[in-house]
């Protein structure tokens, strides 16, 4: 089975993010650590446990380290989700940027914070690339990562995942999860260069299988000077239930991801325009705060910089 889609996307500015990949380097070549495995905030020498080394010596093969993520919680009254789900979800052009900005503005601080540990581990990390494994840590899936260095980067992925967990995880039963679970893996390679290289080419392809089925994609893109037009295609293969399960979901699978399609590509112009209205905002902190190395350092340091910025130059 055969799915694909086509598109373009309007054009933008992508210097200032690019230029922000050279520091982003360096604040991670920078990071020290105190005996505890926490990093030490450089402004005000205090620990942090943002970010922790759990093993070895600081981008040297084998380092393994943690970060832990706080998200304040949020919550919606229902009726007021369904009201909008109800204007919004029923369209056959659905605008998924409005839906996404109308849910957030129902959503209000509950004043808890939820908190997430997860770890990665450095593989290799010098001049021409950053190699990286992120795993869950119930060993049920990995990833490996590894970024090659250049003015615009190059990303491969490998993943690996216990199929048969996870389908269990989310309530199947044993002997259906070990039947079509198994063991999937996957391989992605991501060309960001393609969207300024003259002529394009492949953006990103990739394979995968678990045990029943296995699958095949690719995006190309054609630059123009005003737009990148893209091309996706993913090709879906079965054997023995997986071609049965094909044959009998084809055309629910089919209408599922021509919907999703056709509503990305409607969401796009939206996207793009607040794409360069936020670019142009992140331009005005840059030249007013003395470029682009100090507004990251300050971002990822300085106790209520963000606030700062806020009030000075009128975030969102």
């Amino acid at each position: 089975m055969r799915l694909a889609t086509s598109g373009s996307i309007p054009r933008l500015d992508i210097s200032l993010p690019v230029a922000a990949l050279v520091p982003l380097r360096e604040e991670w070549a920078a990071l020290r650590f105190g005996a505890d495995g926490r990093a030490i905030n450089p402004v005000s020498g205090e620990p942090t446990d943002a970010i922790r080394l759990v093993e070895g010596r600081h981008r040297s093969p084998g380092a393994r380290y943690e970060t832990v993520i706080r998200t304040p919680r949020m919550s919606a009254d229902p009726d007021q989700v369904r009201a909008l789900e109800a204007e919004l979800l029923d369209r056959p052009d659905i605008d998924w940027t409005e839906y996404h900005r109308r849910r957030a503005e129902l959503s209000t601080p509950t004043g808890e914070v939820d908190e997430s540990i997860s770890g990665f581990t450095v593989r290799s990390d010098d001049a021409r690339a950053l190699a990286v494994t992120f795993a869950d840590p119930k060993d049920r899936w990995s990833v490996d990562v590894d970024v090659e260095h250049g003015r615009i980067p190059r990303v491969l992925l490998t993943a690996r995942a216990d199929a048969t967990s996870l389908i269990q995880d989310e309530g199947a039963p044993r002997w259906l999860a070990r039947r079509v679970g198994g063991t999937a893996t996957g391989t992605a390679t991501i060309d960001l260069s393609t969207i300024e290289r003259r002529g394009g080419g492949t953006l990103a392809e990739g394979s995968g299988r678990v045990k029943l089925l296995r699958g095949e994609g690719a995006a190309t893109v054609t630059p123009s000077v005003s737009a990148w037009d893209v091309d996706a295609s993913v090709d879906l293969h079965g054997k023995g239930l997986g071609r049965l399960a094909l044959r009998l979901l084809g055309k629910r699978l089919r209408r599922s991801f021509d919907e999703g399609a056709a509503a990305y590509w409607s969401s796009i112009p939206g996207t793009v325009a607040s794409g360069r209205a936020f670019l142009v905002q992140v331009q005005q902190v840059v030249d007013g705060e003395g470029g682009l190395a100090t507004v990251l350092h300050r971002t990822f340091w300085e106790s209520g910089y963000d606030q700062h910025l806020a009030t000075t130059y009128g975030l969102e």
